[in-house]
């Protein structure tokens, strides 16, 4: 079978002038042994002539260097040398210019030889020397060389020779001469050599010599500036969005940008016009098919009609689609330079992609010569990509094969976990040219009321679900409709969950796994809004360990964030920490840190950290002014709610230059928080920790605000109480802020975040505050009792001032807290310096041992110094602190920071 390639008319110039031609007429070849003539309207290219100069520059010692041109046709490569040696002759009249292109018959190495010696005579005097017209063998060919490196070793002008076409060179005597004369040149010989792919010439050994200088198709590639000069030229000027769209469909390529300007030159309608064009319009057709396919074997062909298919295969997938050895097919293509690309992959797989106008060519071909084979290999990819793992290519490939049955037995195996996978928008994508047998089966429409759940559209997935049960009435009984049903009731919190999540609870187990840990991560919802923090534990770990088994990365990521949530309100903020460092871990091993489930990971792990008074996170952290928003129906919001957005704000609190602006930025959040009434728990456990936030910068009005808001929103709930009573504290209302936190020690729910642990501090303050030493020391040493397993500092700095006369009083009285205690109290500034003299270093030292508690005898013992020496430094002490006993000694440098 000939190539389908074939047909295509003949082009008789270099594509690169035939369109320049288009454009300026009379652009005409001047010989083979002299540069093109100049075009008008050149687009000039400063960084491409400036490293051909560094690449030709000589040291005089040793072989000269040489440059390597390896790019498609019409990547410029002919004008780029033309102009670059009239621009170089003008600024180096010192250098001899010398130009050869190499034609078919160069491949007879007798007539090379006087293609050389003509394209050198042409620069270099040749005039006495010996250059022979013909060699028949390898002792005339090397008797040449000599000659030929002596003609000019002996001139003395450096000299550039440019060789153009070199890939026309297919003669074995012929490269071997090149490859001698290329290795062997004279120290006053620079070589350029052009050609659409490498000729299998020792390159390598030109790389290793330091003497080689690449420029591959990338560096070719027109950037911004130069396609917007070119299409200048023809009078267009394109928006950013229409000038991105050329980016990505011509990658640059030389012919085809200028190509795409002539086809859309004296367009009014350029969005039609870009439209057509990146469906490989006949001109671009014509450029590929003549200039880029009609040279490649056929067997190379027809692996590419096969491959193209997919938008990018691997060895692996080209051998599926195409049955033969596709890693040799692979190498034919990378050794004609075909347009390629190639990147791989983070499991170190080698992915390769045509060029986008290329692919659209050998599809629409494949369409046209052979349509069963193209369905065959359709068939072939998807079925690939399912069992590997890539269910969304797989699902793009089944939507293009176009049977219903084939899509919807897809969607019962993968719809749902390409959701889990975070893949949702490309999902309602692709379903969105389905046909009506596909957009209203059951399954469908299941698939697509869990991608706009996951995607924060809660009202759409309502409608869905509501639509089909109408519809479908047996659909109520499907546990995925189970689930999704819960989470929406939870989400919203306008109805009661439980009857749902018994339902759920009651269900058949289905065989899908995917369903499976959706349901076991609902469930845990559900019972995490009813504060029944060992159930939802329980059911998170099952979600977990089902995302794993099906390789739901995403989903096991979110999943280990629910038990770190879980941890946090249920105020072990040990486990908290545990939990979501762990989380952080498996996404960075999973290479999942980009996602919008990472950033969710990353919210506990800074709230965590701001809880512990820890701000160094081994981890990248979202700020308050950069988190990640979704899109719901036009309107932007954070992809996982208000609440992340404020645990970002308080983890950057402690390190702000400006604390006030981030504090309003906190509250801002947490007022969103508020009005939208979206998991309440998780609104009111955050707000005495944002109250606390906005006093400590002074903010007391809003402060109230907050609270009046959520109690408007959720009630009068220990939280409210709590917060209200710090408000009170900060205004001196001693009486009112300890009856709030009475009522907030006293309620029978089970406290959300430690917030025991904040009642009790705010508490000790209160006695503090109104003279109950007493029962200011029995409140701390609760909260410190509490807080020490998990680390938990934060409530104690933020009512620091009023508690560390409190630490300073009872030091050494707060048994096995008192290690914890001290690490708090080393962490309150203290409320005044000491005024007195500086002790001594001796002074320093008994100061320090009087905190123990020992004798006068035993410190001495300790120190090894007399007791008259101890009993000398004491005396010093009291003199200075102007007090007149141990203990008001230990209470007066504690409170100047001394110990």
């Amino acid at each position: 079978m000939s190539s389908p390639f074939r047909d295509a008319a003949a082009v008789t110039l270099d594509a690169s002038h035939r369109v320049g031609q288009a454009h300026v007429p009379g652009a005409v070849l001047n010989g083979r042994f002299h540069p093109p003539s100049a075009v008008t309207g050149l687009v000039p290219r400063p960084r491409l002539h400036r490293k051909l100069t560094a690449s030709t520059a000589t040291t005089g010692s040793g072989p000269g260097p040489v440059g390597l041109l390896s790019a498609p046709a019409g990547a410029g490569k002919t004008l780029l040398l033309a102009d670059w040696a009239r621009e170089h002759s003008r600024a180096s009249p010192d250098v001899a210019l010398a130009w050869l292109t190499l034609a078919e018959r160069d491949n007879n190495v007798s007539i090379l030889c006087e293609s050389l010696a003509e394209a050198i005579a042409t620069s270099v005097d040749t005039s006495g020397q010996r250059l022979p017209a013909q060699t028949g063998s390898r002792q005339p060919v090397d008797q040449w060389l000599a000659h030929f490196a002596e003609t000019l070793e002996t001139h003395e002008r450096r000299t550039t020779l440019i060789l153009d076409d070199v890939h026309t060179l297919h003669d074995p005597m012929s490269i071997s001469l090149l490859d001698r004369i290329l290795t062997q040149t004279p120290g006053n010989l620079s070589i350029i050599v052009a050609a659409r792919y490498e000729p299998p010439l020792t390159w390598h050994r030109l790389a290793l010599d330091g003497r080689l200088t690449r420029f591959a198709s990338t560096d070719l590639a027109f950037d911004r500036s130069e396609i917007t000069a070119i299409f200048g030229e023809y009078n267009i000027t394109l928006g950013d969005d229409e000038l991105a769209i050329v980016e990505n469909f011509t990658k640059g390529w030389g012919a085809v940008v200028r190509l795409t300007a002539a086809f859309l030159a004296g367009r009014t309608d350029i969005g039609d016009a870009l439209d057509e064009f990146t469906h490989t319009p006949r001109p671009i057709a014509d450029f590929l098919v003549d200039e880029v396919l009609t040279s490649l074997p056929e067997h190379v062909t027809s692996f590419m009609l096969r491959t193209s298919v997919v938008d990018s295969f691997s060895a692996q997938l080209a051998e599926t689609l195409t049955d033969s050895n596709a890693r040799s097919e692979i190498d034919s293509l990378i050794q004609f330079n075909f347009p390629v690309t190639r990147t791989d992959s983070a499991d170190h797989t080698t992915w390769f992609s045509y060029h986008p106008l290329l692919r659209e060519h050998l599809r629409a071909e494949f369409r046209r010569v052979d349509h069963y084979e193209r369905n065959r290999a359709h068939l072939r990819a998807a079925s690939w990509f399912e069992s590997n793992h890539l269910e969304l290519e797989a699902l793009e490939l089944e939507v293009s094969i176009g049977d219903p049955r084939r899509i919807i037995a897809f969607l019962e195996r993968c719809g749902l976990g390409l959701v889990l996978d975070g893949h949702c928008g490309d999902v309602v994508r692709i379903l969105e040219s389905v046909s009506t047998q596909v957009s209203e089966s059951p399954i469908t429409r299941l698939v697509l009321a869990a991608a706009a759940l996951h995607s924060g559209d809660v009202t759409s997935a309502t409608t869905c679900l509501d639509l089909l049960e109408a519809t479908h009435p047996p659909i109520a009984d499907d546990p995925l409709f189970q689930a999704m049903s819960l989470e929406i009731s939870c989400v919203t919190a306008t109805s009661d969950s439980e009857p749902l999540a018994s339902r759920l609870e009651r269900r058949q187990n289905s065989t899908h796994s995917d369903v499976e840990a959706y349901a076991h991560m609902e469930l845990a919802t559900a019972h995490l809004l009813r504060r029944e923090f060992d159930r939802a534990t329980v059911e998170y770990t099952q979600a977990v360990a089902l995302g794993t088994l099906r390789g739901r990365a995403r989903f096991v990521l979110k999943s280990l964030t629910g038990l770190g949530y879980v941890a946090s309100l249920s105020g072990d903020i040990g486990a908290m920490r545990a939990h979501s460092i762990y989380a952080l871990d498996y996404a960075v091993e999973h290479r999942i840190t980009t996602t919008a489930e990472y950033e969710l990971s990353a919210s506990v792990a800074a709230f965590a950290a701001y809880l512990c008074a820890s701000s160094e996170l081994p981890y990248r952290i979202p700020t308050i002014g950069n988190y990640r928003s979704t899109d719901v129906l036009g309107a932007s919001a954070p992809a996982f709610g208000w609440h992340s957005v404020v645990t970002f704000g308080l983890h950057s609190l402690d390190g702000s230059t400006d604390r006030r602006s981030t504090a309003a930025d906190v509250r801002d959040a947490m007022l969103s928080a508020i009005e939208l009434r979206t998991f309440a728990f998780a609104t009111l456990a955050l707000l005495p920790p944002v109250v606390n936030a906005c006093l400590s910068v002074g903010e007391v009005e809003w402060a109230g605000r907050l609270v009046r808001d959520a109690a408007d929103r959720f009630g009068e709930t220990a939280e409210i109480h709590l917060a209200r009573g710090a408000v009170a504290f900060s205004s001196n209302k001693f009486a009112e802020a300890l009856a709030e936190v009475s009522e907030a020690l006293g309620s029978s729910e089970i406290p959300l975040l430690a917030h025991h642990v904040y009642a009790w501090t705010l508490e000790a303050g209160i006695h503090a505050a109104t003279g109950h030493e007493r029962k200011s020391f029995r409140s701390l040493h609760k909260a410190l009792r509490a807080a020490e397993a998990g680390n938990l500092l934060r409530p104690f700095l933020d009512y620091g001032a009023s508690l560390r006369p409190v630490f300073d009083e009872f030091s050494g009285h707060f048994g096995d807290q008192e290690a914890f205690a001290e690490q708090v109290r080393n962490r309150i500034r203290p409320q005044e310096l000491v005024s007195a003299p500086i002790l001594t270093p001796g002074e320093y030292t008994v100061l320090r041992e009087l905190a123990s508690g020992d004798t006068t005898e035993s410190i001495a013992d300790t120190l090894f110094l007399s007791v008259n020496t101890i009993k000398t430094h004491l005396r010093g002490i009291y003199r200075k602190l102007e007090v007149s006993n141990r203990r008001d000694a230990l209470k007066a440098a504690r409170r100047g920071g001394l110990i």
